[in-house]
This record gives C-alpha cells, sequence and structure tokens, in this order.
C-alpha cells in the first residue's frame, strides 16, 4: 500500500473493480464508506468499475437423499443441510452460480447450448437484482452516492437493471458530473480479447467513443476517466501471455507476461491529460503509474478468495491529493 502525502480535504471516492460475481466482496464494496468513516477516513462516492457479473454456472445433482457436484476438479459428496448450504455459500464468494438439478433436467441442460445460455443468463441476472436489493437497503440510509459501471464481461441485459435501482447511478459510455468540480467519462468496453466478452469491440471503436465523450468535458483537467480496460503499456496491464489455445505461456524466467490493454485509453489519456485515470480488467496487475500528470489506477482482483482489492483516492479541484491502494 501507498499512501501520497498531500493536502487531506476533498473528495474521497472509493474505487473497486472486477468482482465477478462474489456476493462476500459486493457486501465489502457497498459496507466500504462505513468501514473507512469508522477508520478516520470519510468516503464520500463509491465507485465500481465494471465486470460484476460471474463467469460459470456450478451444477449441484440431487441424487437420492444426497447431492453430487464437482468444483476445481474436484468431486463433492453432500448431505442436505449444512453440508449442501456451506457448499452453496463457497460457491457464491467465488462469483459461480450454483443451480440444483434433478439427474433428468441436467442430462437435457448438458445436451442443450440454449438452456444453458438462458439458464446462466438467469442466474446471474438474478443474483444482480440481489444485489441492487442490497445497494437500496445499506445506501439509503447514509446517502452517499454509488456508481456502478459494466464491463466488457457483463451482458448488455445489466444495464437495465442498474439504472433501475434508485440507490445507484450507471454512467455506462456517457460524461456524469462527479461533483461540483469533477466530471466522469465512463467506458465498460475494452479491446479485442482472447475470450469474446459481451463488450469488446475493435480499438477504433473505443477511439471513437472517447472522443464523443471527451467533446462533451468542460473541463479536462479536473476530469475522471473511469475506463474498465487499462491503458496500453502502462504496467497495469500486464497479463500472461497465452497461446492459441488459451494456455499460459512459460518462458526462461517462468509465466510470461505482455501489455494486454488499450492503446486508445492511452492515447486519449496522453492527449488530454485527466487528473485521474481508473481502471480494472487485469486482475493481476494492481499498481499505480503516472501518464504525464494523470494518475492511473488499478486496484486489481481477487473475487474467488473473497477479498475486495480497492483504490482511496482524494481529489481536490485541479490535482489528487492522496492515493492508496487497499486490500480487505
Amino acid at each position: 500500500m501507498f499512501w501520497k502525502k498531500g493536502k487531506t480535504d476533498g473528495t474521497t471516492i472509493f474505487f473497486c473493480s472486477d468482482l465477478h460475481g462474489s456476493t462476500v466482496c459486493f457486501k465489502k464494496f457497498i459496507n466500504s464508506a462505513g468501514y473507512y468513516a469508522s477508520k478516520g477516513k470519510p468516503v464520500d462516492i463509491l465507485l465500481m468499475g465494471g465486470d460484476m457479473t460471474g463467469k460459470l454456472i456450478v451444477p449441484v445433482i440431487k441424487e437420492g437423499d444426497h447431492y453430487r457436484s464437482y468444483l476445481f476438479g474436484k468431486e463433492h459428496v453432500l448431505s442436505a443441510g449444512d453440508e449442501l448450504r456451506e457448499f452453496l455459500k463457497k460457491t457464491e464468494i467465488l462469483g459461480s452460480y450454483a443451480h440444483i438439478f434433478e439427474p433428468d433436467e441436467y442430462e437435457e441442460f448438458k445436451q442443450s447450448d440454449e438452456k444453458q445460455h438462458g439458464l446462466f443468463l438467469k442466474l446471474m441476472l438474478q443474483r444482480l437484482e440481489q444485489w441492487m436489493d442490497i445497494a437500496e437497503q445499506r445506501l439509503k440510509a447514509n446517502g452517499i452516492p454509488c456508481y456502478i459501471s459494466p464491463g466488457n464481461d457483463d451482458v448488455e441485459e445489466v444495464n437495465s437493471i442498474l439504472e433501475a435501482c434508485p440507490a445507484i447511478m450507471c454512467p455506462d459510455n456517457r460524461v456524469v458530473q462527479l461533483t461540483a468540480d469533477h466530471e466522469m467519462l465512463s467506458l465498460g468496453n475494452a479491446n479485442l480479447t482472447p475470450f469474446g466478452c459481451p463488450r469488446d469491440i475493435p480499438e477504433q471503436e473505443l477511439a471513437d467513443r472517447l472522443e464523443r465523450m471527451a467533446a462533451q468535458v468542460g473541463n479536462m483537467g479536473a476530469c475522471v476517466f473511469n475506463t474498465h480496460c487499462p491503458p496500453y503499456g502502462s504496467n497495469i496491464d500486464d497479463a500472461t501471455l497465452l497461446d492459441d489455445d488459451l494456455r499460459p505461456q512459460i518462458g526462461v524466467s517462468g509465466v510470461e507476461r505482455v501489455a494486454v490493454g488499450c492503446k486508445a485509453v492511452r492515447e486519449a489519456i496522453e492527449k488530454y491529460q485527466p487528473l485521474l485515470g481508473l481502471h480494472g480488467h487485469i486482475h493481476e496487475s494492481k499498481g499505480t503509474v503516472e501518464i504525464g500528470r494523470t494518475l492511473c489506477m488499478n486496484p486489481g482482483s481477487e473475487y474467488s478468495e473473497g477479498i475486495l482489492h480497492g483504490a482511496l483516492v482524494t481529489i481536490g479541484k485541479d490535482r489528487v491529493l492522496s492515493h492508496m491502494l487497499v486490500s480487505g
């Protein structure tokens, strides 16, 4: 952790990203303002930068008076009651979507891409709706503004759920007034990845969107860039190098890494020099970097361990007053 010394007034943002369906991490995010206030560091704004939804279904098959499932290559035979409840809780911490099947139902599910997609979408949106209920219950008492953006892993359907929740604001692909002095430009899309994620788009389209939004910013020197994808070649965008079969490449010094960030984001930051860049997307590239006058931060992610990584950053009218990477 690094706390940059400076003036401590201003607006403090708690930022995190890439929770990928982990309810325990989402609860920590929603409760973070109260937690840091109790530590003498009041938070003025909560901001989540994308990739809210999980990645897979964990089938749990009912077999008579017990249940069978597989997680990370290990078979689990579970009795009804506490064992089953603990297993379901564990999968939710991991960000996965456990679903109980009758044997015949599971056989049909395995054979149908349509059923698999339909159930995955249903479970994904149900959990997000539950998260919005949590946000509404816990945020209405303190009145702290909360912004949640989608990321490249999030399907388009999440936007309507975010926009329907009165406790949060979805700033996706637009410029919003963050404070009296600061605007925020948000872009949840990412450059093309090997995984073909729902919001992956070509670099030129990313550049066009950034230019369109930049034209709406009144004072770029006080603007926050909330772009899910970090700037290319910034050291907060280094990921494992994969071969054509998506297997990690091993070199003489171990697992090879390569810059995979967004060139359009890098070019926009270099051109416009906003006050602050808040990014996610690359879980293993936690860190901070300065690109000209712009401080860029990626808090990283360990959602599958139930650990919430975040950034506490305090901004004044025209400069970053303090910043700190945190986890818990």
